[in-house]
């Protein structure tokens, strides 16, 4: 059987309030001294919850000398609580968002976890404006549902990997630096939205567990964003001339040439 009482003070009812409006729903009307009867408590503690009921709105008094109480429709009360939730709800977001402090750019969120990196990744997704790029192995049909709302939103997705990508059906443009045989573990995502917020990820050689970070500070945003666009750039060159342009007499003999 269901327990009407304990679902309606999950509604911000009280105990007696509900009770009392059970009791009026299965009665059609009744007066405070008939509800206290039937539920067997105090004519006091009615009387504070009919009074608490008729303000909001949940119960209402029929026309006439004595006091008598008629419960408001289900179905009229549900919605009407729902769109008072929901108006609530929107202004708080916005005045809580006001009082959010401007250095929000200067914060790092780190991240564990493939799990929860994947799902930063599709809320970060869809707050995508105009463009979105992408450097990953992660298997792109993952994220498929994201990226078609973002194709109906006309958001425009730049993916480069050095992995062979699973686009198909997904309204991304992929650049792979790779044969049809570099299909290989997940490592690495590094994702830039709208120039603005980024998202890098990986796994090391020595570190199972993926960590990442997520940050709106744009001058790592525009790191990245370079990055990708270089990635991009070398790959249409190597194709253009046939060559790789990365040639020894252009190296500066640094670590991360000699890695």
């Amino acid at each position: 059987m269901i327990d009407f009482v304990s679902l309606l003070k999950k509604l911000n009812f009280t105990k007696t309030e509900a009770a009392v409006y059970v009791n009026l729903l299965k009665n059609k009307s009744l007066t405070g001294y008939q509800i206290a009867k039937n539920l067997n408590i105090s004519r006091s503690s009615v009387y504070a919850a009919l009074d608490n009921l008729y303000k909001r709105g949940v119960v209402f008094l029929l026309p006439g000398g004595t006091q008598i109480y008629k419960a408001e429709n289900p179905t009229t009360l549900m919605n009407k609580m729902k769109s008072e939730f929901i108006e609530t709800a929107d202004l708080l977001e916005t005045k809580l968002n006001e009082l959010e402090s401007d250095d929000s750019e200067e914060r790092f969120l780190n991240i564990e976890g493939y799990d929860n990196i994947v799902s930063k990744c599709k809320t970060l997704l869809l707050t995508a404006k105009k463009e979105v790029y992408i450097n990953t192995d992660f298997n792109l049909q993952a994220f498929s549902k994201e990226f078609v709302e973002l194709g109906k939103r006309g958001v425009r997705v730049i993916v480069f990997s050095f992995s062979k990508l699973d686009s198909e059906n997904i309204p991304v443009e992929t650049y792979n630096h790779c044969d049809s045989t570099c299909f290989g573990k997940e490592t690495r995502i590094m994702l830039v939205v709208d120039c603005k917020r980024t998202l890098i990820a990986d796994r090391g050689k020595h570190r199972e567990e993926f960590l990442g970070t997520f940050t709106e500070n744009t001058l790592l945003a525009s790191i990245i964003s370079e990055h990708i666009h270089h990635d991009i750039y070398l790959l249409k060159l190597k194709n253009k001339y046939q060559k790789d342009l990365i040639e020894e007499d252009i190296k500066i003999n640094t670590i991360l040439e000699n890695r």
